[in-house]
């Protein structure tokens, strides 16, 4: 079992928030008092703040680097308007789990790499691989890389627009007799927002929890 001073969580961590009834959300931690609560703002969806109740069990989940720590709190003071916080039981049973750094969740995502449709068949919070009828791009080359990706375990669809740069390109055969070749690329994401990396890393954890 892990501690809480394992997380090392610092101020502005983006955390992963599933409330009781199942809706998942991303907050943002703001502080804690040793041994007594702690403090993460309120999600929003739709402009405005989600609904929770004193005493409503929540999920934490918090990405530290190789490890996926999950906490199990529950609310115990909500501030609305004008700083939409609130206080959470200090938790006592953490769990951690190693994340393998070569894992990637098997994905099948539409995509768009500077405004040429492609298909990511495998991601990570890190990079990608893509199969294309033609080639996205030279090697090395810098790329503008969008695509949706569901939020694991509510299957919502998020969007994420950043930049990438193409590390290999590969041609390969067709699967089906005299299909014309397609490209295999490996591309490594950056500037990608927090919000995203965290949403992505969540997506590679739930994937190694059902091999």
């Amino acid at each position: 079992m892990a501690t809480f001073k394992d997380i090392n969580l610092q101020i502005g961590t983006r955390l992963q928030m599933t409330l009781q009834h199942g809706p998942v959300y991303y907050t943002e931690f703001i502080g804690y008092v040793e041994g007594e609560y702690l403090i993460v703002k309120i999600p929003f969806e739709n402009g405005l703040s989600i609904q929770v109740q004193i005493d409503e069990q929540v999920t934490m989940r918090i990405f530290a680097g190789v490890e996926v720590f999950t906490l199990i709190c529950k609310i115990k003071t909500i501030f609305k308007a004008p700083y939409y916080y609130m206080h959470l039981s200090f938790p006592t049973d953490i769990k951690s789990v190693a994340l393998r750094g070569a894992v990637r969740a098997k994905v099948k995502l539409p995509a768009q790499v500077n405004g040429k449709a492609g298909v990511i068949i495998d991601i990570s919070a890190t990079g990608a691989g893509i199969i294309a009828g033609n080639m996205l791009g030279q090697l090395n080359e810098e790329a503008l890389i969008t695509f949706d990706f569901p939020i694991k375990p509510s299957n919502q669809n998020a969007h994420s627009d950043g930049h990438a740069t193409i590390r290999s390109v590969q041609q390969v055969p067709g699967k089906v007799k005299d299909a014309p070749p397609k490209f295999s690329h490996g591309v490594s994401f950056h500037e990608l927002d927090l919000t995203s990396q965290v949403m992505l890393l969540n997506l590679v954890y739930e994937s190694m929890n059902r091999v």
